[in-house]
Formats: structure tokens, C-alpha cells, sequence
């Protein structure tokens, strides 16, 4: 499918920001789409009157290659180096998922191809979503437990070695951070603030020995304590770093930290009923 000109497609974002905001879906910024699992391709929620952008964090020249039940309904193109834009020029009908397979190449210069679902939802639209590819790495058992080398892992990707970090640490109580949802029950096990960044690792358990795997297609962080600002948190565009032992997994999310900001949430989707949804995470003053 061949991109429209920019101007047109500047003139769609103009158009589509207006009617996103007349709609009553509640239009969201700074989803994260988990790619990466051929078996559960990440969702993006699109609707007819919004241009949703995509942009790509482990994908360097993104293409997109719809197949041809996208003519006449959705257009997809690109949006400066790294991005993409969808519109589709009407809504998806219920239940109904479009396949979009995006190619590019990683950092090395290898060839990758990741494909992404699309949907429509009446409650809510992506207006803009990062996506990254994400594989499981098997952590070390004796790690598994240790909050500590978390942490000290996170440090040590952090970047050169220059002046030290100002780090705070904070390990929350397990009771209040802990969520069960259909046999998978998650934690957030550390908070780690390093020179404007915050680092929220979650330890992500089956209950039962024969629950489904927990397979993260989504997530959201957001910036403020929901009873003080249910609606009007600011999302804030995380990165994300992965490792499984056994039935657990370790998700790091990596996003800036505003200024000012003490209490966050975490909301973690898969492709199905079960949300996990983390609430009340602080950060240290």
C-alpha cells in the first residue's frame, strides 16, 4: 500500500486529534506493545477518526506490509525514521482482528519482522503506542529471589561509566503490591530511581502447576496516585527488559521519571480476560 504524502498525513493527525477528543472513547498515549511472541501478537486498539502512531523502539526502518483485506479500510504509513501511522476509515467490526506485519532490522543490521493485531474497542483507542520486542531470557535460580541483583543488573545496563548515580532504592511490602488474578499472581518487587529514571521490576508467578502461562501483550504506566487523579494521570513511555526461572517471570520497566511525581501505577494486559492492575507504587522522596 503506498504511503500518502506528509501533508495529507499531518492534516489526518490534526483531524483525528479532534474527533479523538469528541469521542467517547478515552484516548491513550504511551501504551506499550509487547512483541516478540509469535503466538500472541501484541493488540492495538484502533478506531475509525483517530491516527494512532506507532513508534518503534528495536525496530530501525520500519515497513509495514498489510495484506489486502486492508484496501479501502485502514491505511498504514510511514512517519518520519522510526515511526508509522494507522487510520482506519472505519471501525473494525467486533471480534475481528487485522494482522499487520511490520519488517525492519535491529541495531546488529539483522532482518525482523514483527506483526501486530489490530482491534477495535469502545472503550478506549491508542492515539499513540512504543512498541518493543521483548524475549524471555532465562534468569539464574539463585537470582530469581534476590531483589538485589535486579537492581544490580538494571545498574549495570544503565549506560558508560561517568559520574555515580543518584540512586534511591525501595523494596515495597509484598501484601499491598501483590494482585491474583486466574491462577497468576504478580508483585512489584522493586522500585529503583536512578538519575531521572525509574526502574519498577514485577515478578509475575503461577499459583497453580497447571495454569495458562501469563503471555504480556500490554502495559501502562502512569504517572500520579489514581484516588487522586482517576482519569487524568499522565502515561509515561516505558522500555522493558525480561527474564524467566521456572514458572516466574521478572518484567523491568524502564521509563523517565517526572519531576515532583511520589505514587505511579502498572497496568499489565494479555491477549484475554486477565488484567493485572498495580496500583499505589511509590517512589522515595
Amino acid at each position: 500500500m503506498r504511503p500518502r504524502p506528509c501533508l495529507l498525513l499531518l492534516w489526518l493527525l490534526l483531524v483525528s486529534t479532534t474527533a479523538a477528543q469528541a469521542s467517547e472513547r478515552v484516548s491513550r498515549r504511551g501504551t506499550l506493545l509487547v512483541a516478540g511472541q509469535p503466538e500472541a501478537p501484541p493488540v492495538l486498539y484502533v478506531a475509525a477518526g483517530t491516527v494512532t502512531r506507532l513508534r518503534f523502539a528495536d525496530l530501525l526502518e520500519p515497513r509495514a506490509r498489510p495484506g489486502p483485506e486492508f484496501q479501502g479500510r485502514v491505511e498504514v504509513a510511514p512517519l518520519g525514521e522510526g515511526s508509522l501511522v494507522v487510520s482506519p476509515l472505519r471501525d473494525l467490526a467486533q471480534g475481528e482482528r487485522l494482522l499487520l506485519p511490520v519488517t525492519g532490522r535491529t541495531k546488529a543490521g539483522e532482518s525482523l519482522t514483527l506483526t501486530l493485531a489490530l482491534v477495535t474497542r469502545e472503550e478506549a483507542v491508542d492515539a499513540e503506542a512504543w512498541v518493543s520486542r521483548v524475549l524471555l531470557q532465562q534468569v539464574d535460580a539463585a537470582d530469581a529471589n534476590e531483589v538485589g541483583a535486579v537492581a544490580r543488573r538494571l545498574l549495570a545496563s544503565h549506560g558508560p561509566a561517568g559520574a555515580p548515580p543518584k540512586l534511591a532504592l525501595d523494596i515495597p511490602d509484598r501484601e499491598q503490591v501483590t494482585r491474583y488474578v486466574s491462577g497468576i499472581r504478580a508483585s512489584a518487587v522493586s522500585v529503583l530511581q536512578m538519575d531521572g529514571l525509574l526502574f519498577v521490576t514485577v515478578l509475575i508467578q503461577a499459583d497453580w502447576p497447571h495454569s495458562t502461562p501469563w503471555q504480556l501483550i500490554r502495559a501502562r504506566l502512569e504517572a500520579g496516585c489514581r484516588q487522586e487523579s482517576p482519569s487524568g494521570a499522565e502515561s509515561l513511555p516505558p522500555r522493558i527488559s525480561s527474564g524467566v526461572s521456572g514458572r516466574k517471570q521478572f518484567h523491568a520497566f524502564i521509563a523517565p521519571l517526572p519531576e515532583g511525581v511520589r505514587c505511579f501505577s502498572l497496568t499489565l494486559e494479555e491477549d484475554g480476560p486477565r488484567t493485572l492492575q498495580l496500583d499505589g507504587l511509590k517512589v522515595s522522596p
